[in-house]
This record gives C-alpha cells, structure tokens and sequence, in this order.
C-alpha cells in the first residue's frame, strides 16, 4: 500500500513538471484546454462602399469570413461611421476573433460616396416694387439624400432698385461639398400682394440673431436651422452643480422646423431637445433626467433648481454639446431691437416661442400657460413662451412631430470617458469657463478642497477634432489626455 502511494506521487509530480511546462495550456496554434484544435478563423474582404449621411455601417457585410470550427465570430471595430465624413476612400483594420483565442486581422477598403443635392422653383413669385429684397429659399424646394444641410448663394436678392417686369438671378445650391446650380425667376409687380411664406417668417426670424453663421434652407415640409450649437456669448459661468462636459462646436447640426404644423392628439415629451433658438442652440425641457411625467413637477430634476446651469441658461451635454433648458437670457440680451413681438426660438412641431410677455406687450397672468407652456394663437395657431417659473420654456410639444428624424449630438470619438463621466455627489466651487486666443476652451472648479479641470486645443493635425486634457472627479483626478473628434 506504501508502494503505491509513493508511485501515485511520483505521477503527481510529473504531472506538475508537465504543466509548469506548458502542456497543459493553450498553445498558439489556437488549441483549447481540452486539448481540440481550434482553427483561426479566415477572412477576405470586399470594398465597401456606403453613401455619407448612411449611419453606423456594419463591416461584417464586406467581409467573407469562414471558420472551421463553427465558432461566432466578432469584428473590433465593428462598425463604421459615414456621417459628417469626406468623400473618399478609407482603409481600416479589422481584427476577427472567434471568443476561443482564434483572431486574425483583415484589411477593409471602403469608400464614402456622395450625391449632389437636388433644388428646383415651385413657382414664379410676384413681389410688389416696395419690397426691398425676396427670400429665394421660400421658393425653392430642396433635398439632399446624404442627409446633409442645403445651403443657397445667393439667400436673397436685392430688389430694393429694380422697376417692374421679369427677372432671373443664378442660385448655387451646395451640400458643402458638391454644388449645382439653377436659374431662379421672379417678377416685380406694383399690384403684388405678398404675404411671407412660414419659410420666410423662420429665416426671417433667424435673421434677428446676435450670430452670423447661422442659415435657413427650406424643402416642401421643413425649414433646417443649420449652425454648430455654440453661441458666441459666454458659456459655462455660473454653473454649480457641473456633469463635468464642456461646450465642443457640432458639425451641420440642422434644426427641422415643420412649415405646415398640426396639432397632435397628445403632447409629445422626448429626452432630447423639443426645439431651437433662433441662433442655432437646441432647447430641452427643465429636466436632467430623460422624459418627463408632464403633470408633476419635480424639482429633483430641474437643471435650475439643481444649479447646473450657467448664466445664460444652458450648459453642456452628454455631447460635449451646448444647449439651453431655460431663457436664452444671453442670446436675447444681444438681439436688436428685440421686442415682444420678437420670435425667440422654434419648437419643432412648428410653432413659436416668445419671451415672457404676450407678443402685445401684455403681460401673462400665472395659470395662463397652458401644459406645454403655450397659448393658442390667431396667427400661427399656437406658441409657446418663456416663464420665470418651470417649466422656463416648452416642456413639450402640442403639435405634431416625426421624432425619428430630429438630430442628436453624439458624443466625441475617441473614447468613452467623454461620454459616460460620472458628476461629483456635491456642489463644486469656483467654476470658470476661458477662451483663449488660440482656440483653446478651459473650465476650471473646485471641489472638497482639490482643483480640478478640463481644457482642449484645436488640433492641428485633424479637421474637427481636439486636443484634451483633463483632471476630472469622474477619475479620481488622474490627469487624462487625448484627442477627440466630432
């Protein structure tokens, strides 16, 4: 019995040789621990060639790949972007893994294509001789299957001088990237009778913004208030309660408003912005925290109440994206010869926002504002206004509104952490938001007695991309760089 204990120990230790060896192991030829095979999986690519504005494309649709063993395969990265992307042609690598330590790297061509946009006239205005200049896009119906922002050069026409009879005036209509051109024709007429178009009352009132980059393009259903989300008036100062996000510009951000608006069944609330100011910067409800229940306030949610926005009413986003939840009181300090008559923003089902007075000069009483934080209207059916008390602005929408297509700013490429970082359980101290002359964006704050920052620089090498640094609480103050790109 003592012999055969001493033998069954002598394989135990061989067993241990053999294994600190390596033979019990994995080896790189892809066999498992039970000692199978596992084959690597292989693949060849095809180009792929995807059109811009088409989303996140899949790549295992471009590449032919098998594996032996039957195992599902992964694909890192899996997809690829081609929105606000150039035309032209792109490689990636894509790496294969079959989950049992089989992987491979394919090269995958493909290519971002691009259609010209397509404009053409409606019909033939007659403008009255008094006018002193006529709104081309109010005439034009435009699309661009890309999904990108149409712009029109020239926007309008100076009739101010021009006698009566007909006339023609060449429009270039671009996507940005490819343009076309169309002949526009118009007749000035002493006997005209004209009433703006909804497209005309939108540019129109895009046009009383302190911002200059701000444009209107108008199809057969909407007009798209096109600008990058970041107002010139100061940012960020005044915050509290900071999610730790600074303001980063957007790329074509384009704002459909409905030309022809109806009234809905039921209000429509969404965790997203409801509409725009007229400088381009989206609008949300009061809320930090997605949809709201409509029929009670709660102040645990209010950006106001919670001090999280700046003196101008708005702050950053999951996006690194500027947006208000309350009166743009900045935006409408630098309007001229702003009245109350004068259109502050537009909800996306169509309709109007004020300030805080009936466009009369009337005051509103409380309890005059209805759910949504609006009134009937003779004139354009319904508008919404500003109010001292919440919900500050629309808290949703009367009319109706097709919420698939309204844009969202995602957030920055080039890692999670600007997308997912986690604000301090308590006030900070201090918060301050510096432009310098170089581009360069910093938001400074304290908090429990540690400074803390996040500041980024244009770079130099990438189009629409930055250069970060920061020292967050979301990670613990380690200081962190990268570069990010919209």
């Amino acid at each position: 019995m003592a012999k055969a204990v001493v033998q069954i120990s002598a394989m135990s230790i061989l067993y241990l040789l053999i294994a600190g060896c390596g033979g019990s192991s994995s080896s790189d030829d892809g066999s498992n621990v039970t000692g199978e095979q596992n084959n690597v999986p292989s693949c060849s690519p095809n180009q792929l060639v995807t059109p811009r504005g088409s989303g996140s494309v899949s790549v295992s649709s471009s590449l032919q790949c098998t594996d032996a063993d039957g195992d599902t395969l992964t694909f890192e990265p899996s997809i690829i972007e081609s929105d606000n992307i150039s035309t032209g042609d792109y490689s990636v690598s894509i790496s294969v893994s079959d989950g049992r330590g089989g992987q491979t790297s394919v090269q995958l061509q493909y290519q971002i294509t691009n259609q010209s946009p397509q404009c053409s006239q409606a019909n033939q205005p007659s403008i009255p001789s008094s006018s002193e200049s006529l709104n081309i896009a109010s005439y034009l119906s435009c699309s661009d299957s890309n999904g990108d922002a149409v712009t029109l050069t020239p926007q309008s026409i100076d009739i101010s001088n021009l006698a009566n009879g007909n006339y023609q005036q060449q429009v270039t209509y671009s996507d940005g990237e490819l343009n076309a051109t169309l002949t526009f024709e118009y007749t000035i007429n002493d006997e005209a009778q004209v009433e703006l178009t909804r497209c005309e009352r939108i540019t129109q009132s895009v046009s009383l913004s302190p911002e200059s980059d701000v444009t209107v393009t108008c199809d057969a259903d909407y007009a798209y208030i096109t600008s990058d989300t970041y107002p010139d008036h100061d940012l960020m100062n005044g915050i509290t309660a900071t999610n730790e996000q600074i303001p980063v510009p957007a790329i074509g951000y384009a704002a459909p408003i409905k030309l022809e608006p109806h009234t809905a069944t039921t209000p429509t609330t969404i965790d997203a912005a409801l509409g725009v100011a007229v400088n381009g910067v989206p609008i949300y409800d009061y809320s930090a925290a997605g949809e709201l229940d409509l029929f009670n306030y709660d102040p645990n949610i209010d950006t106001v109440k919670l001090g999280q926005l700046d003196n101008c009413g708005g702050h950053a986003g999951r996006g690194d994206d500027y947006h208000y939840h309350a009166a743009p009181t900045c935006m409408m300090d630098a309007m001229e010869n702003r009245s109350d008559d004068t259109i502050i923003g537009w909800g996306y089902d169509g309709y109007p926002l004020y300030g805080f007075n009936h466009p009369d000069g009337s005051a509103i009483s409380d309890g005059d504002l209805e759910l949504c934080n609006g009134l009937p209207d003779e004139d354009f059916g319904y508008r919404y206004h500003l109010s001292n008390s919440p919900p500050y602005v629309f808290q949703c929408l009367v009319g109706e509104v097709n919420t698939a297509i309204l844009p969202r700013v995602a957030p920055l490429s080039g890692g999670g952490d600007r997308g997912d970082l986690r604000p301090p359980a308590g006030d900070v101290q201090n918060l301050t938001h510096t432009i310098d002359s170089d581009g360069k964006r910093t938001m400074s704050y304290d908090y429990q007695g540690e400074n803390y920052y996040v500041t980024y620089t244009p770079s130099k090498s990438q189009a629409n991309c930055y250069d970060f640094e920061m020292k967050a609480i979301s990670n613990n103050g380690a200081i962190q760089t990268g570069t990010y790109c919209r």
